[in-house]
């Protein structure tokens, strides 16, 4: 779990925010519902895992957007959950990766990072309506894994898309 040069430097400041949009949404102040992708970006035009699907949408177009060395973007896990300002949630991404995030109030969130059990980073963020987190960690060769984390967009489509996750998003003991 290595990324190529340009985004391990980005991602050594612990996050990537990507604008996507003007609105800047308030708070809630018991919970908010939040997307997270784990994504892989790679030059080959298939990802090595048939299940994977090509990305598209506006979060496929921003980072096609960014000075990012991968041209292909696969969509490997699509999770919706809910975080509180109480105790983290823990989401389970692949078999190797899992999130826990928490509210930390005012549109603030804490995403920490575990590859494979062992902690590989921590992004303390604001989050507001409109804006993606990034985080990930390294790849060694030409292709890069990485999640991104974003409020859930209440378009349809974005709804008709998304996998709820009630079994595997659970509160993690808080730290």
């Amino acid at each position: 779990m290595h990324s190529p040069l340009i985004i391990r430097r980005a991602l050594r400041l612990g996050v990537v925010a990507i604008a996507l949009g003007v609105g800047v949404g308030a708070a809630s102040a018991a919970e908010r519902k939040l997307e997270a992708r784990l994504i892989w970006g790679t030059n080959d035009e298939k990802s090595p895992e048939p299940s994977h699907k090509l990305l598209e949408g506006d979060l496929a177009k921003k980072l096609n957007e960014m000075p990012l060395k991968w041209k292909n973007y696969f969509e490997v896990d699509r999770k919706i959950f809910t975080i509180n300002e109480k105790a983290y949630t823990n989401i389970v991404m692949s078999k190797k990766c899992t999130i826990e995030v928490k509210d930390k109030g005012n549109n603030n969130v804490t995403v920490k990072l575990y590859g494979e059990g062992k902690p590989v980073n921590r992004v303390d963020k604001p989050l507001p309506k409109g804006e993606v987190l990034a985080i990930g960690g390294e790849d060694k060769g030409n292709n890069a894994w990485f999640i991104t984390v974003r409020p859930v967009n209440d378009k349809p489509d974005a709804k008709k898309d998304a996998k709820p996750t009630n079994a595997a998003a659970k509160p993690a003991p808080a730290k």
